[in-house]
């Protein structure tokens, strides 16, 4: 259509844009502004149009109501059983394609066409419309797409929680207790991001101008590297162990899902969908700088408008982290921190040490008391023809319940309360307990309220409120020599020997990232047996030769001996293979030992963190320096080791 056709079919360029260029009333008013009026928009328009070259009708109310409310109903209302679910500051983030930038500058070409046709028309003067840049337009239609979708997502939440409140038979709470810190923190808040693409045509031209086509062939080979970099990303963890592994962001997932599916079913055009800000730029640059171009781009949208592009909306909904402190006790020596898997030289495959971790104990009964953990934001989202997603072995996945603890013991270590003697003996009556963990759970479909997490430590100490525990022998599967223990230094009655303290609390973020950093700081107690081929006469023989406490003074005693006593200890031997060869001084802070017989011993320390105690022991062949071996001047061997409490 020439300059003079553009400017004698219509009065005013709202209804030019409107009727010609296939424009909703908001793009209309962002493409062209009334300087001079606060009416931008002409009133005789409808607004429920759902039809737009530029916006694909999301501007229309209408179309937010019909497609984009029910699909944020959908992905809400797994999240919403309970009372206290709050949206992130920054939700929704929006990622909208730019070929809404690439057909807005194609609109703004088309104004620019009518303004310089009817420049000579003193019946319609144009100098108070002022032309917006596409990126202008871009940005501004992505902030009110945004502002339209938060209003949806709060309304739903109100909706949905209202709804599970009025058919809500407890009485109980279902909303949890957050902190200030944890509300300034967001955590477990709900986030939202929402992906928009062009339901692509058949033919590319229907999409893009022509000068677009060329620019995207004339550097093709570009964007496949660029797409081959996003669709393969590199593996991000070693091994090939069957335990999950949490990574990733549902962000990234969810436009690599969708970019996958795309790119099966539309080839090439994928490219298009996915225009980069680079390529855009390009191309907008050389138009810009090209005076010629403007009639041509007026008139490809003007004919495109007759092929409307539907838009495809993808919304991915998921709950922010947040973290669970508690202690936990291990009374069997069969039990690993985390799942324990060796290298078997037979079969070459992988072999399970231990009957179970605590990690395994512990995090399934605090996902449950959250509502369970959500499949759907992960990398790959493999769904079963009932339509539930599931997730398989080994594989890479966002929400899952992550455990953490200060520090470690291997797995025929066990993990238990401090005996008396070691509380009546600590200085300033700090605290001594189980080992501190936090489980960082995210994509939880709840936050658990404390009734909830009371739920959970019964579920994984195997108790009751009623229950009342008798002291059994358990028996050591590895045959070792077993010191008995009551059941007052661990908790529960878990038959696999994990067990937590009550209550479990919610925390912040600083709890869990200076779990490690606190670990540095504390010091730990120890009890063990150990044989050794020096005959022991008697306890005071032996504590001469230590030159510690002995066992019956320890708690009244504050004559330590040569403690605290600082040792040299090279790498061991043992974890040689996965940590750098480097000598590190540590300190033996008290020892007070017993002779059981001639051959036996029993020690009990507390030193400070970071110390191998086995090594101490038997002295590591000389790597430990000084060590119980050496100053027994004989060959020592451990053959039982429990941690009796962490110092907080």
């Amino acid at each position: 259509m020439t300059n003079e056709a553009m400017g004698s079919m219509h009065h005013t360029i709202y209804e030019f844009l409107r009727a010609e260029v296939g424009l909703c009333p908001s793009c209309t008013s962002l493409v062209a502004n009334d300087r001079g009026s606060t009416t931008i928009t002409n009133p005789s328009i409808e607004s429920s149009c759902c039809e737009c070259s530029i916006c694909f009708g999301l501007s229309s109310p209408s179309y937010q109501q019909e497609h984009i409310a029910p699909l944020v109903m959908k992905h809400l209302t797994p999240y919403c059983e309970g009372k206290g679910n709050y949206l992130t500051k920054e939700s929704p983030t929006l990622n909208l394609t730019l070929l809404i930038a690439v057909r807005a500058h194609c609109a703004i070409a088309a104004a620019e066409c009518f303004i310089n046709a009817t420049t000579k028309d003193p019946d319609n003067d144009l100098s108070h419309i002022r032309l917006r840049s596409a990126e202008e337009i871009y940005s501004k239609l992505k902030e009110n797409l945004r502002s339209s979708i938060r209003e949806i997502l709060e309304r739903t939440i109100t909706h949905l929680e209202k709804n599970k409140d009025e058919t809500s038979c407890s009485n109980e709470s279902t909303e949890p207790k957050l902190s200030q810190q944890l509300h300034e923190e967001e955590s477990g808040y709900l986030a939202a991001h929402v992906l928009v693409l062009p339901n692509l045509p058949a033919n590319a031209s229907d999409v893009i101008p022509p000068s677009l086509q060329s620019h995207i062939k004339k550097h093709k080979h570009q964007i496949e590297r660029s797409q081959h970099r996003i669709l393969n990303p590199r593996k991000r963890f070693r091994g090939n162990d069957p335990t999950l592994k949490q990574g990733g962001e549902p962000r990234t997932n969810l436009e690599l899902r969708a970019r996958r599916s795309i790119n099966q079913s539309c080839g090439d055009l994928s490219k298009i969908a996915w225009i980069e800000k680079g390529i855009f730029q390009d191309w907008l640059n050389a138009e810009v700088e090209c005076k010629d171009s403007s009639l041509a781009l007026a008139s490809w949208l003007q004919e495109s408008k007759l092929h409307q592009i539907q838009p495809c909306v993808h919304l991915g909904v998921w709950r922010r982290p947040f973290y669970i402190k508690g202690t936990y006790t291990k009374s069997r020596r069969d039990v690993a921190q985390t799942p324990f898997f060796v290298s078997d030289s037979k079969s070459g495959g992988l072999v399970r040490k231990g009957c179970s971790s605590v990690e395994e104990e512990i995090c399934p009964h605090l996902a449950s008391c959250c509502g369970g953990i959500s499949n759907q934001n992960n990398e790959n989202v493999l769904v079963t023809p009932d339509g539930d997603a599931v997730v398989e072995e080994g594989s890479i996945v966002y929400g899952c319940c992550k455990f953490h603890a200060s520090g470690r013991e291997d797995i025929d270590v066990r993990m238990l309360l401090p005996p008396p003697s070691i509380v009546k003996s600590s200085p300033n009556n700090k605290n001594i307990t189980g080992r501190p963990f936090v489980c960082e759970v995210f994509d939880a479909f709840r936050l658990p309220t404390a009734a909830q997490l009371e739920v959970a430590v019964k579920a994984i100490n195997h108790s009751t409120s009623g229950d009342e525990r008798k002291e059994k022998i358990v028996h050591d599967v590895n045959g070792w020599p077993q010191s008995l223990v009551g059941y007052d230094r661990f908790h529960g009655s878990n038959p696999n020997g994990v067990g937590v303290s009550s209550p479990l609390e919610l925390t912040s973020s600083s709890s869990f990232s200076g779990l490690q950093a606190e670990t540095e700081e504390k010091v730990k107690h120890y009890g063990c047996i150990c044989w050794t081929n020096v005959v022991v006469r008697s306890d005071v023989e032996l504590v001469e030769k230590l030159g510690c406490s002995s066992w019956d003074e320890e708690e009244k005693s504050n004559d330590c001996g040569n403690f605290p006593l600082e040792i040299k200890q090279d790498t061991p031997l043992r974890v040689l293979h996965r940590r750098s060869s480097d000598t590190r001084t540590r300190q033996i802070v008290s020892l007070s030992a017993r002779r059981i017989s001639d051959h036996w011993l029993q020690l009990r320390l507390a030193t400070s963190a970071g110390t191998y105690v086995k090594e101490f022991c038997h002295g590591d062949c000389g790597r430990t320096k000084p060590s119980i071996s050496s100053l027994l001047g004989g060959r020592v061997d451990i053959t039982e080791l429990d941690c009796q409490g962490i110092e907080m």
